[in-house]
């Protein structure tokens, strides 16, 4: 049987809930698509100290501390970076855990089961959180033994376009990469090539993050193409590049966010271009007045998507007469 993936917002409901009851998890998923933002994005959320162990990079001495004697006795130096104070709450992230040594596993055991490693007892107050890539992602894996298994919830997350497309408008992500994963949602995630590849870069959420970033800088794609190779892979680096061209097509922007604009365009990957394009440039609420006017102009799937879109930019929108006129003529294709 397969376990059930689980997308990024998903994950944030099960964490949440088992935060609360104390339940020490691990974090099931592939290279770069947000197992660690997330963790970090839950410890801001709920005021938590976050502590990120990163396990592939320690031995078991480090974990258990190295011996000292005091008054005659050998006591156990636990090391810095683990919770001291008994009044302080937070998450003790320990990740690349099925990454780590055999050894580090077994020291990990006590304190994921009993909160404590030798002599250090793990404040009350503090959550337990492990993740790891899968063992089919051809990275450095160890299966984990069962004994330390029997004592996490295993969740498996998965890439999911819709979780990342949220994400990305809120965190203002390139509109070249939102238009493109709009017309193409299964390159977000892509399988991590074989070690023969002699391009080593393959499709994730953050390696698209970063090329946003490089976007920004350079967002002419003829320039830094090589770039785009070594971030996304060649594969669909060769799409995003060519799909680039579509922008060229679009009708003025800025006219559409006036209100000026009747052109419309026929091809799905340029309206899949201009609604991420009407999006990045979204300023304030008189323009969407205008952008709600001319999304009727739109194929109805594509007036649903910019209005979605648009409203997790900025949910005051729905506050506007506007919105409600525009929601009785599509309130039956809203899912």
């Amino acid at each position: 049987m397969v376990t059930p993936a689980i997308g990024t917002q998903e994950l944030y409901k099960q964490l949440d809930i088992l935060l609360k009851s104390d339940i020490p998890v691990f974090i099931h998923g592939s290279p770069g698509i947000g197992k660690s933002y997330i963790v970090n994005d839950i410890a801001k959320r709920n005021n938590l100290e976050l502590i990120d162990v990163r396990l592939s990079q320690l031995d078991s001495v480090d974990l258990r501390g190295i011996p000292a004697i005091l008054d005659n006795q050998t006591v156990w130096m636990s090391p810095i970076f683990l919770p001291k104070d008994e009044n302080s709450s937070g998450i003790l992230f320990l990740d690349e855990l099925n990454s780590a040594s055999l050894s580090v596993q077994a020291a990990i055991y006590q304190l994921v089961l009993d909160r404590k490693i030798g002599e250090y007892s793990l404040p009350k107050n503090w959550k337990i959180v492990c993740a790891g890539n899968k063992i089919n992602d051809k990275g450095i894996v160890f299966k984990l033994p069962s004994p330390l298994v029997n004592r996490m919830v295993h969740l498996l997350l998965e890439a999911k376009y819709d979780d990342f497309k949220n994400w990305a408008i809120l965190n203002g992500i390139h509109s070249y990469i939102l238009g493109f994963l709009g017309f193409r949602p299964d390159l977000l995630s892509s399988e991590v090539p074989n070690s023969t590849e002699t391009n080593p870069a393959f499709c994730t959420p953050r390696a698209w993050s970063m090329l946003s970033t490089i976007l920004k800088n350079e967002s002419d794609v003829s320039v830094i193409s090589p770039i785009i190779y070594g971030t996304v892979g060649y594969a669909a680096a060769i799409e995003f590049i060519s799909f680039i061209k579509v922008y060229e097509t679009l009708p003025n922007i800025d006219e559409i966010l006036e209100g000026s604009c009747e052109v419309v365009p026929n091809e799905p990957s340029a309206l899949y271009a201009l609604c991420s394009a009407v999006i990045e440039k979204y300023k304030d609420c008189n323009q969407a007045v205008n952008i709600f006017a001319y999304s009727k102009k739109l194929p109805v799937e594509f007036a649903v998507m910019l209005i979605k879109d648009l409203i997790v930019k900025d949910e005051e929108i729905t506050t506007l007469g506007e919105f409600d006129e525009w929601i009785e003529k599509y309130a039956d294709y809203i899912i």
